[in-house]
């Protein structure tokens, strides 16, 4: 007996280890091409102000990958139990149920998204004259963008079942390649004037977030998933209730951590300029490549925790929490390192007039960057286990105070940098309070197991 379970582990390990290194490679070369896109970006707008509605436009239309309604990760939570117990019919309605309900619920939100859009004021919303950017325009590229984000909602189905197989290195290379499309079309692509660079950036966008994932949702049903396809006949009403069970808690918990997370460069517009969404890129591109990482490293853990809880596999979970709750300290040693090289790193990479380096803000995105790291190390377990009761009580209050707070310190600080120490301090009760409750409860399960 035991020796079975050591066989396991091993090869839960093993999975893990492979997709680690896989991923690492990704992210790696992710990391560069991010480096890469922020100059290409200000050589191809020449505004900054430009660039920020462009940055700000793709923050608020991620908002609409909530309308997915935690289908993704539903599936992602059921779809290893099926796997685990080799039940074909099972994966296959789960997976046809998942995108039947999602191709009907984009649909819906494509139609009354794109009439909406034209009814906003967007001049308004991202608090841009519109001298510089007329609405007309603005509503066009909102509108392309938009389109795009909806066709990726149903594509983006297929990394919830590569995580689900353990193929979550796959996932990484899936981020990867739309912005190596984008960083070769900025560099062929000669840049014109305002109207034709931000439609082109628009047209651009859209075909580079959703080609890869065409490829890839062809290849993962052709060889990966034989024996289980997309039908309409296999949409099942028990499956919509089993996706949606796990699927709903997942939905509220990404919308208020969403409020924390992605609303940044919309806050900063409204509560001082448009000109500061470039200054926060620069630091948050800079600060959060030590977190990156680690949310590699945890890339296939979530589904990993799944299949040890159906193992009843509980020691391991508690071995690969305690590990990841380590790597918290080693990510804040590791970026106070970047501090003394920040000014080069900046004249390097962007030249010496785009902003002038400030210590303090850095020390501030250096909290920001390791209370976020404890949170996907957090969200990782408890998620895989299905066990959001603190995480939904203590994330509703973060998305809760976070902009009241936001105001207040950028008021009090006379600086952007209030709203990443807002996003720092929203955060930390639940940070904090999360293991205690999920240890308890591991504890809890391996006490009734051996009874």
């Amino acid at each position: 007996m035991d020796k079975r379970k050591f066989i396991k582990l091993s090869e839960i390990d093993l999975k893990i280890m492979k997709n680690i290194i896989g991923a690492f490679f990704a992210k790696g070369a992710s990391l560069l091409v991010n480096f890469l896109l922020l100059p290409l970006y200000i050589n191809f707008f020449h505004n900054k102000t430009v660039l920020g509605v462009w940055y700000t436009m793709l923050s608020v239309l991620n908002w609409v990958n909530l309308f997915d309604l935690g289908l993704g990760h539903g599936l992602r939570n059921k779809l290893p139990i099926a796997i685990e117990k080799q039940d074909k019919k099972y994966m296959t309605d789960l997976i046809s149920t998942t995108y039947g309900l999602m191709i009907l619920i984009s649909g819906f939100i494509l139609i009354v998204g794109e009439i909406g859009i034209s009814k906003l004021n967007w001049n308004r919303i991202f608090n841009v004259d519109a001298s510089i950017i007329s609405n007309i325009l603005l509503i066009d590229c909102v509108q392309i963008v938009f389109l795009g984000v909806v066709i990726n909602i149903i594509l983006k189905i297929v990394t919830s079942i590569l995580y689900a197989m353990q193929y979550s290195a796959i996932v990484s290379f899936l981020t990867l390649i739309p912005n190596i499309i984008i960083t070769v079309c900025l560099n062929i692509m000669p840049s014109g004037d305002l109207e034709m660079n931000l439609k082109m950036m628009s047209i651009i966008n859209i075909c580079a977030i959703n080609i890869p994932y065409i490829i890839c949702t062809f290849i993962v049903f052709k060889y990966l998933l034989k024996g289980s396809y997309f039908s309409l006949k296999n949409i099942k009403t028990d499956c919509v209730k089993d996706i949606f069970s796990i699927g709903i808690s997942l939905l509220w918990l990404q919308l208020v951590f969403m409020v924390i997370s992605s609303t940044n460069e919309i806050v900063i517009s409204k509560l001082t300029s448009m000109n500061y969404v470039i200054e926060y890129q620069v630091y948050y591109r800079i600060f959060s490549t030590v977190g990156m990482a680690v949310a590699l490293l945890l890339a296939p853990i979530w589904s990993a925790v799944t299949k040890a809880q159906v193992q009843k596999n509980f020691n391991w979970i508690k071995k690969i929490y305690k590990i990841f709750l380590l790597t918290v300290f080693v990510c804040i040693l590791l970026e106070l390192c970047i501090i003394p090289l920040l000014p080069w790193i900046v004249r390097i990479w962007l030249g010496e007039s785009v902003i002038n380096v400030n210590q303090k803000y850095a020390l501030a995105f250096i909290c920001s960057s390791a209370i976020f790291v404890l949170h996907n190390v957090n969200t990782s377990i408890g998620n895989g286990l299905s066990y959001f009761k603190v995480q939904m009580i203590w994330m509703t209050f973060a998305a809760l105070v976070f902009i009241p707070l936001s105001y207040i310190l950028v008021q009090v600080t006379g600086s952007w940098i209030g709203v990443v120490v807002a996003n720092t301090i929203a955060l930390v009760p639940y940070e904090f309070i999360a293991p205690i409750f999920t240890f308890r409860m591991l504890n809890e399960k391996l006490n009734n197991k051996i009874e």
